[in-house]
């Protein structure tokens, strides 16, 4: 009994024993494994602060080295301004000083301008840098026709030259060039009167260039009235004063201008901030004169016909006074009276009186005939009512042209809602693209389409607000104008004339008067 207990007693502590040496050994096994991960761990995180150090290093020397490109650049800025900066008291002193010189040497610029003709095509562009000066009392005269040979047949030119705020020009042009530039102002300027030129004619006599030289004159006339056209580029620095020997061609490759470009040019002409609506008296105000010049054409053809006639008739005279007075007389005289009288006592004849023979050629003068200018009264006006009445067809024309942009635009719609159907048809560029694509290039082209349209409206309003508040008015006022400019041409004419005509029978009772025996 004692013997089991003591042996009972021996196991106990044996397995206490044994007990504590596992829990050693959990213990030290969860210490190598807690140590194990900490060091896992701690690899990781120096790895992590490593490349944090390595990023926060590359973005140092990033920001260092665009902080360096950003002070060079403020640098290099800073230079023009460290300049223009330099003794800024003295400079804000001699601003007003400045003024003044700079006023002079506009005035002692514009001067040498008006002095010296332009000589080459590099003076004519620094015109393009300065304002006109609508206020220049403009001088233009076309004279001189010259016959010239070219490879086909022979052709005249005439000269043109004068005067404007952009000094003396002298140039020359023939007929079918004065078309042209008409042809080209007429595009630029839809809606806009553009003066007439005399009609093309396969003649070329001696009368049909002395009328073309008088309805050219007054086509430049009444253009350097219109400042927008007389200044415009194509006018007074292509026409008036290019070099180039072939000007068509050179009118020819001007580009053509969008509706964009035809609005910003009418509000900067007409000085325009708002573009009205069309208003009922607007449409009233344009149709009322539409009907009244087409019914003074009919008018104005039996007058014209009238005018000729008298203008044929002067000139009849003028050859028969010339005949009788200017040789026949002194025929009589040599035939006749010669053998009766001495020479002396003679009127025609008479070396004495040879004042008397002058002044009846200057009857006679075929180019001094004033009754002409009734006939280019009348002949002008009717080129006019032409030449306004094309104003009305080219504003329609842009009526035209928006609703062909309608129409683009409505193709347009019907092609992208096909492509929405996915039933597209498209050709061309667009049937290489997927439908998205399609649809997208498709509405960016409904968008520029639909500006077109919308400016196209713009624009017909705008021309047709000119034409009725400024073109309608001015046409009427420089008609006025016009026609007492020519009456009072034609009366002090007529009076020089009667002049001429007194002189000559004045001279004749004076030799009369002279020879009388005592």
């Amino acid at each position: 009994m004692s013997q089991e207990n003591q042996t009972e007693k021996q196991e106990i502590p044996q397995q206490g024993l044994d007990e504590q040496m596992k829990m050693l050994q959990i213990d030290t096994q969860n210490q190598q494994e807690q140590q194990v991960t900490e060091n896992i761990q701690e690899k990781v995180e120096n790895k992590e602060k490593q490349e944090i150090e390595e990023k926060q290093g590359k973005q140092d020397k990033q920001d260092i080295e665009e902080k360096d490109d950003k002070q060079e650049k403020q640098q290099a800025s800073q230079i023009p301004q460290n300049i223009i900066q330099t003794e800024p008291e003295q400079e804000s002193l001699q601003n007003d000083k400045e003024n003044e010189e700079n006023q002079v040497k506009d005035q002692e610029q514009r001067q040498q301008l008006n002095d010296k003709a332009p000589e080459t095509n590099s003076q004519n562009m620094e015109n393009l840098f300065l304002k006109p000066d609508y206020s220049f009392p403009i001088e233009i005269k076309v004279c001189d026709p010259v016959q010239k040979g070219g490879s086909l047949s022979n052709y005249i030119v005439y000269t043109i030259k004068g005067k404007d705020c952009f000094g003396q020009f002298e140039t020359q042009r023939r007929f079918n060039e004065f078309f042209t530039i008409r042809e080209l102002l007429l595009a630029k300027w839809p809606g806009q009167y553009v003066p007439p030129i005399p009609e093309k004619s396969v003649n070329a006599g001696s009368e049909i260039i002395v009328e073309r030289i008088r309805l050219l004159n007054i086509f430049c006339m009444k253009i350097m009235q219109i400042k927008h056209l007389y200044y415009s580029e194509e006018f007074y620095e292509i026409f008036l004063r290019s070099t180039n020997p072939d000007i068509n061609k050179q009118i020819a490759q001007i580009p053509k201008q969008n509706v964009f470009a035809y609005t910003e040019r009418y509000k900067q002409a007409f000085q325009i901030n708002e573009i009205k609506e069309i208003s009922p008296e607007m449409i009233k105000k344009m149709s009322g004169v539409q009907s009244f010049l087409k019914l003074s054409q009919n008018s104005l053809t039996k007058l014209l016909d009238q005018a000729k006639s008298l203008s044929s008739s002067r000139k009849q005279l003028k050859e028969t006074f010339f005949t009788i007075f200017g040789l026949n007389i002194a025929e009589y005289e040599k035939q006749v009276l010669q053998e009766c009288v001495p020479q002396n006592k003679l009127i025609f004849t008479n070396t004495v009186n040879a004042e008397i023979l002058e002044l009846a050629k200057k009857i006679r003068e075929p180019n001094s005939n004033s009754l002409d200018k009734i006939q280019d009264l009348i002949s002008t006006e009717q080129r006019d009512i032409e030449a306004f009445l094309q104003a009305f067809q080219t504003r329609d024309s842009l009526m035209q042209s928006k609703q062909k942009a309608e129409q683009k635009l409505n193709e347009e719609q019907s092609d992208l809602y096909k492509i929405m159907k996915g039933n597209s048809t498209m050709k061309g560029s667009f049937s290489k693209l997927s439908l998205d694509e399609q649809k997208q290039k498709l509405e960016l082209q409904l968008n520029e389409t639909q500006k077109e349209v919308d400016q196209y409206k713009l624009l017909f309003q705008l021309v047709t607000d000119v034409l009725t508040s400024y073109s309608i008015d001015k046409f009427k006022k420089d008609k006025h104008q016009t026609y007492k400019t020519i009456l009072a041409d034609l009366a002090q004419c007529e009076q020089q004339y009667l002049e001429i005509q007194q002189q000559f029978w004045s001279k004749v009772e004076e030799a009369i008067k002279q020879n009388i025996e005592p």
